[in-house]
């Protein structure tokens, strides 16, 4: 829809607002994992790892790109755009520059903001290997935790399949985690020391686990820390018990 405005209006102050609306729109979370070795082969020698097409990967350059579309249009304020940059996630602001069909003075605007490195902008997962020489391992994996949500699945499961897979992950780590994540996975020492912890012999305790994931499609899914402590809350008490 912003791009059809960007294309067929000749109104400024709908364009400006346009501007202004893109800013509203969640910000990437562009994550690097580490490639295996079938995706480093391909990768070689090549930019597919490059922050930029990382940014591509995942179809987060779309909020950058109608901005692009926004600027063309000569009856857009160039202020309402470049006063739109600073709200910019710093690899937005690099794929303008990187862009060929961008107006000169946009380029010059967006280069004056980018990052001098666009490897700081990058949520980068770490391998256990490399975990294992960092003083702080517990803060690095909540740093992924902590990273923005997006609407990208993929991203999303990325940093949910890198603290599942650390051998350095606890169950602090793993209760910001969707339950589902930590259920679903074949590996019975993820969930299931916890739910023993948690259940033990009281046969109620276990039955109310599918009750607690019963939720509908639409639904807010609960973290596993919101399932252990809801099967732990105290059942109420029946009524008319003294």
């Amino acid at each position: 829809m912003t791009e059809d405005l960007a294309l067929l209006s000749n109104n400024p102050a709908h364009l400006a607002k346009a501007c202004a609306l893109l800013t509203t729109l969640e910000q990437p979370t562009v994550v690097s994992s580490p490639p295996g070795p079938r995706l480093a082969r391909i990768a070689e020698g090549t930019d597919l790892l490059t922050p930029v097409r990382l940014l591509e990967s995942n179809y987060q350059h779309r909020r950058v790109a109608a901005l692009i579309a926004l600027a063309g249009n000569p009856h857009t304020p160039r202020t309402a755009v470049t006063e739109t940059l600073p709200a910019l996630h710093p690899l937005e602001l690099t794929w303008i520059c990187h862009q060929d069909d961008v107006p000169d003075w946009l380029h010059t605007a967006a280069t004056a903001l980018a990052p001098a490195d666009d490897n700081e902008a990058v949520l980068r997962l770490l391998t256990d290997d490399e975990l294992d020489h960092h003083p702080d391992l517990g803060a690095v994996l909540q740093s992924w935790l902590d990273a923005p949500e997006t609407e990208g699945v993929w991203t999303d499961r990325e940093v949910y399949r890198a603290v599942l897979n650390s051998r350095h992950h606890t169950l602090h780590h793993l209760r910001r985690l969707p339950a589902d994540e930590v259920l679903g996975r074949s590996e019975p020492h993820l969930a299931l020391p916890h739910l023993l912890a948690q259940c033990g012999t009281r046969p109620e305790r276990w039955n109310a686990l599918p009750e607690a994931l019963d939720y509908g499609p639409t639904d807010e899914k609960i973290t596993f820390g919101q399932l252990l402590d809801s099967i732990q809350a105290p059942s109420p008490a029946p009524a008319g018990a003294a």
